[in-house]
């Protein structure tokens, strides 16, 4: 599954996934995935979170927009995904969004402000 990223030991990113790519995130030991998405996207998969949970592993969908988000929207996101079993998957339709949680969360984890984490991510592009 080309498709997966790894960012840390506990993270990873993806874009858009398939119904194919949900078993091999349980062989690998994914043990939760978020789903960035709306359901009116396309490409949205409607039976991910029941094939995810057959699987044994923990769903949440926290549907999100990177042009709408607020430092506080992404401080809400971050305190959901610290409640899921690690390690944990967080994808979205191109990999944008996860992208940019993932950073975040990587920011405040070293010790960087909400505020300051969320500058430079918009700094750094990911955020218009």
């Amino acid at each position: 599954m080309s498709k997966v990223r790894e960012i840390t030991n506990e993270l990873a990113i993806a874009g858009q996934l398939t119904i194919d790519d949900l078993q091999p995130l349980a062989n690998r030991g994914y043990r939760s995935v978020v789903n960035l998405q709306f359901p009116s996207e396309a490409g949205y998969l409607e039976a991910e979170q029941q094939k995810i949970e057959s699987l044994g592993l923990d769903y949440i969908n926290l549907p999100i927009q990177a042009e709408d988000l607020s430092c506080d929207r992404v401080i809400s996101v971050l305190q959901q995904l610290a409640e899921l079993p690690k390690p944990l998957l967080v994808h979205c339709d191109s990999g944008v969004r996860s992208s940019l949680i993932v950073l975040m969360k990587i920011a405040l984890e070293q010790g960087m402000s909400a505020k300051d984490a969320f500058q430079k991510v918009k700094e750094l592009g990911v955020l218009n």
